[in-house]
């Protein structure tokens, strides 16, 4: 996939910002972020309120040792890691509440068949958008600079990968606990929000069009992608 290509396209260009290399892996990005709390214990120190932001740590940790163990076992293919890595980020990532932000104010105006539509074509296209290899990050470091008490008691947990092609590049994690239960809600690279990036996009659809048009260009983007991917499989083998 060109890393170069909008994420959506638009009819006019947006004035969003792009997420600094964002569309070269992503979600393999956030992965390797949550292996490195195992390789980087010690590092973090909680800031705020540590009866609430420690739950949180203690959710990527264990997260983190799974997705290590994974990455371990370098007989299995390629493929079948990757699989098991994205659902353990389908598990950690609260697309509802996401999809909720992205939208904003339009969220509210969406009966419960076109918010479910909405959250499954989102994810898909988050996947599938960000979805990429990860034998380039295992042999990367990441350490855990400290944990910010948010708004709504929302928890930021700070990172810093080290090495490799994003080395220095700070990602911080904000998770939000619904249903007695934490998960990511956002992810900020080098200052520039996930969900920010993507409100300002889709706002831009929706102000001169409706969720169908926005719809529309979710599915079109994620077959484009699907028949990239598929492309990219063929050439491989």
């Amino acid at each position: 996939m060109n890393p170069e290509r909008r994420c959506l396209p638009a009819s006019r260009p947006t004035p969003a910002r792009r997420l600094p290399a964002a569309c070269r892996g992503l979600l393999s990005a956030l992965t390797a972020a949550i292996v490195g709390v195992v390789l980087a214990s010690g590092v973090a120190a909680a800031a705020d309120d540590p009866t609430i932001t420690e739950a949180p740590r203690q959710l990527i940790d264990e997260t983190a040792q799974e997705i290590v163990a994974i990455l371990a076992n370098k007989e299995a293919p390629s493929e079948e890691r990757v699989k098991k890595i994205e659902a353990i980020a389908y598990d950690i990532f609260d697309f509802t509440t996401m999809s909720k932000l992205v939208l904003a104010r339009n969220w509210r105006k969406l009966d419960k068949a076109q918010r479910a539509d909405f959250v499954r074509e989102f994810k898909l296209h988050l996947s599938r958008t960000y979805g990429t290899r990860l034998d380039r990050y295992d042999q990367e470091r990441v350490e855990v600079t400290g944990t910010q008490l948010e708004p709504r008691n929302d928890v930021s947990v700070m990172t810093t990968i080290v090495g490799g092609q994003f080395d220095g590049a700070k990602i911080s994690y904000r998770l939000r606990n619904r249903k007695d239960r934490w998960r990511i809600i956002d992810v900020v690279i080098e200052g520039v929000s996930l969900v920010s990036n993507y409100r300002s996009q889709f706002a831009e659809v929706l102000n001169n069009g409706s969720i169908d048009d926005l719809m529309a260009r979710l599915r079109d983007k994620n077959f484009e992608l699907e028949e990239d991917e598929s492309a990219a499989t063929a050439s491989a083998t």
